[in-house]
C-alpha cells in the first residue's frame, strides 16, 4: 500500500475511529442535557459549558483508547479491541461520574450512568465487529517479506492469526544465505527480495544490512517493521546535540532528572500507603486462608536484586508448600500448574494477590510501583551467562509491575524480557508509568494463558 492508496486507507481508518468517538458521546450528551445538567442548574451550566463537558469526555475517552491501543483495527482481533474499549469506557465513565459528584457534593443518581454504559458497550461491540469485518473485506492483504538472521521470534510473527489476516507472506529469507557474498552483493540480494512488496519485517540482522534495507524502504514507500537489538534500544534513549558543527547523539547510563525521581518516589509512597489501607481486608482474609491451608507461615521472604545489584528481601504471601525447593533448588516456576503450589496458592497467584505484601517493599524503598520485576541473584547469574547485558536492567529500582509484565508473557524468552525492560528504562516518564499501571489492570482482569513465572516460593 503505497502513495495515494495508503493515504486513502489512512483517511478511511481515521473516519471510522472518529465515528466510534461520536457514537460513544451521543448517549452521554443526551443524558447530560436531559437530566444531569438540569439537576445542577443552580451552577448555571451554559450551552458552552455543556459542550465543554462533552468535549472533555471525548478527549478523556481518547486518552484511554490510546493507552489501551483500542483502535488497532488491523493488528488485533475484534474481541480484543472490544475488551480494550470496554475498559476505556469504564474508566472514562467513572471519572465523569466523579466529576458530577464533585459538583453536586453528593452522589448523583447512578441509574442513567448504568444505562449509558450498557448502551456504550452495545455500540462498541457493534462497531468493533462490523469495522473489523469490513476492514479485511475492503483492504486486501499487504504483501510482506520477513528478513531474519535468527529464528528467535520468527514463528511468533509468521504463525500469528492476526498477521495472517493482515499480510500475505510472499517470502521468508535467512540472511545467512548471503554469508559468502561480497558486501554489495549482499545488499543487492536483499533489495531484490523486497522490491515488489509493501511491508518488510526485519528481525535481528546486522546493522549494516538493516540500515541499507531501511533506507531502501523509506525511499520507496515500503513499510518496515524492525525488531531492535539491545544496542538499538539503548540508542533510542539518546539525547540529540549539535556540537562542533556536528549532529551527535549522547548515550548515557539511566540518568533521569531529579524532579522525576522525587515525584516518582512520593507517588510510590502515597499509592502504596493508600493501597495498604484499602486492601487491608484482603490482607487479613488471605493470611487467614494460608494459615488454615497448611498451618505454615503466611509471609515468604526471598533474596532479590534491585537497583545497582543491591540484594533485598522481597515479601510475598506464601503460595507454595514449605519444602518447594528442598530437592530442586532455585528453579523457575511453571505457574499455577506447578505441583508445588498449594490450593490457596493457585487462587492468590491467579489474581496476583501473592504480590501485595511488596507494597511494604515499595514504602521501604526497595522497589517502585513500576520497574523491571526483581530477579533472584542465582537465576540472574544463569541468565547473564548467555546474556551479559542482563545487568543493564538494574539501572532502576525493581517494580511491582513493569513493561515486560504487561506487554510480554510469563513464558517470554529472557532476551525478550530484557529488551522490554530496557525499552521502559530508555523511555521512563510520568505518562509511561501511568500507562503501565493502567494496562496492568487489564492484565489482571483479562489474563493471557499463564506460562513460567520469574518468581519462586518455597
Amino acid at each position: 500500500m503505497r502513495g495515494k492508496s495508503r493515504l486513502g486507507h489512512d483517511i478511511a481508518v481515521r473516519s471510522v475511529k472518529l465515528l466510534n468517538i461520536i457514537l460513544i458521546c451521543i448517549p452521554l450528551a443526551y443524558i447530560w442535557l436531559t437530566y444531569y445538567s438540569k439537576s445542577i442548574s443552580e451552577y448555571e451550566f451554559s450551552k458552552e459549558g455543556s459542550i465543554l463537558f462533552v468535549a472533555s469526555y471525548a478527549v478523556l475517552y481518547c486518552v484511554f483508547i490510546r493507552i489501551y491501543d483500542a483502535f488497532k483495527i488491523s493488528h488485533v482481533s475484534a474481541s480484543e479491541m472490544f475488551v480494550d474499549q470496554i475498559i476505556a469506557l469504564f474508566l472514562t465513565d467513572i471519572i465523569a461520574y466523579l466529576f458530577l459528584f464533585a459538583i453536586l457534593r453528593s452522589l448523583p443518581e447512578p441509574f442513567r450512568f448504568i444505562v449509558l454504559f450498557i448502551l456504550q458497550v452495545i455500540t462498541s461491540a457493534l462497531w468493533c465487529f462490523i469495522v473489523s469485518r469490513l476492514y479485511f473485506k475492503v483492504f486486501k492483504k499487504r504483501k510482506a517479506v520477513i528478513i531474519y538472521d535468527s529464528e528467535h521470534n520468527l514463528n511468533e510473527i509468521a504463525k500469528h492469526k492476526q498477521f495472517q489476516k493482515s499480510f500475505e507472506l510472499v517470502g521468508c529469507y535467512d540472511i545467512d544465505e548471503t554469508r559468502l557474498f561480497a558486501d554489495q552483493q549482499r545488499i543487492a540480494w536483499l533489495i531484490d527480495k523486497i522490491k515488489d512488496v509493501e511491508v518488510v519485517f526485519v528481525m535481528e540482522i546486522h546493522s549494516h544490512e538493516r540500515n541499507a534495507l531501511i533506507k531502501y524502504c523509506v525511499e520507496n514507500g515500503i513499510s518496515c517493521y524492525n525488531e531492535p537489538k539491545i544496542g538499538d534500544i539503548l540508542l533510542s534513549s539518546s539525547r540529540q546535540y549539535n556540537m562542533y558543527n556536528l549532529s551527535v547523539a549522547l548515550v548515557e547510563r539511566y540518568n533521569p532528572n531529579p524532579e522525576y525521581i522525587f515525584i516518582k518516589r512520593v507517588f510510590d509512597i502515597i499509592l502504596a500507603g493508600l493501597s495498604l489501607i484499602i486492601l487491608s481486608p484482603v490482607f487479613a482474609i488471605t493470611a487467614l486462608a494460608i494459615k488454615i491451608c497448611d498451618g505454615g507461615p503466611v509471609i515468604y521472604k526471598q533474596k532479590r536484586l534491585t537497583k545497582d545489584g543491591r540484594i533485598f528481601n522481597i515479601l510475598k504471601f506464601r503460595s507454595m508448600r514449605l519444602d518447594a525447593e528442598k530437592y530442586t533448588g532455585a528453579v523457575i516456576s511453571s505457574g499455577a500448574s506447578d505441583p508445588r503450589v498449594t490450593k490457596i496458592g493457585k487462587v492468590i497467584r491467579k489474581y496476583r494477590i501473592d504480590e501485595l505484601p511488596q507494597l511494604l517493599n515499595i514504602i521501604k524503598g526497595d522497589m517502585s510501583i513500576v520497574g523491571p520485576r526483581p530477579e533472584r541473584p542465582e537465576i540472574a547469574e544463569k541468565y547473564a551467562e548467555k546474556l551479559p547485558e542482563f545487568g543493564l536492567r538494574l539501572q532502576v529500582r525493581a517494580g511491582l509491575t513493569g513493561y515486560a509484565q504487561v506487554y510480554g508473557r510469563y513464558d517470554s524468552d529472557p532476551y525478550d524480557k530484557l529488551c522490554m525492560d530496557l525499552h521502559y528504562i530508555s523511555s521512563a516518564s510520568y505518562s509511561e508509568d501511568l500507562r503501565i499501571m493502567l494496562v496492568t489492570i487489564k492484565r489482571i482482569l483479562f489474563k493471557e494463558p499463564e506460562g513460567n513465572r520469574e518468581e519462586d516460593d518455597e
